[in-house]
């Protein structure tokens, strides 16, 4: 069974983002900021487990942030599976990677990506798009 964790209990409505990082440490501080804000969060350690949890949860997120380099799925074969994930048809995605290929994604934009940040992040520049594409969150910043 993967590794999901899932803040949604908090809400039944609004804003749900799912982070697909397989690095603990930054996944876990993600979570803490967009919880932080508000945010309902769902998160997976790669692709495969990400689909799954949102199949699991029966939750369609409103915004992906999505790593690219990743053990068992990476973020590239993630974004060719959206197609034939009826939840994820339209889901924005947010691309966070160091991957010397992840520019390119900014010109491309296959399956969703709106916008590649690399890392290390700008956690201030990752809310701004958080907000502008994912809207305000479903209950009041802690």
């Amino acid at each position: 069974m993967p590794h999901i964790r899932s803040n949604r209990h908090r809400t039944e409505a609004g804003a749900t983002i799912l982070i697909v990082e397989d690095d603990i440490n930054t996944r876990d501080a993600l979570r803490m900021i967009l919880d932080g804000a508000g945010y309902s969060v769902l998160s997976a350690e790669n692709g495969m487990h990400a689909l799954e949890s949102v199949a699991a949860a029966g939750t369609t997120p409103t915004l992906i942030l999505l790593d690219l380099t990743m053990p068992i799925m990476d973020g590239f074969t993630f974004l060719s599976q959206i197609p034939q994930h009826a939840q994820l048809a339209g889901v924005p995605v947010i691309v966070m990677s160091g991957d010397s290929r992840a520019p390119q994604l900014r010109s491309e934009r296959p399956y969703n990506v709106i916008e590649v940040l690399l890392k290390p992040i700008n956690v201030g520049r990752m809310m701004e798009l958080v907000r502008k594409h994912n809207g305000q969150p479903s209950r009041a910043p802690r």
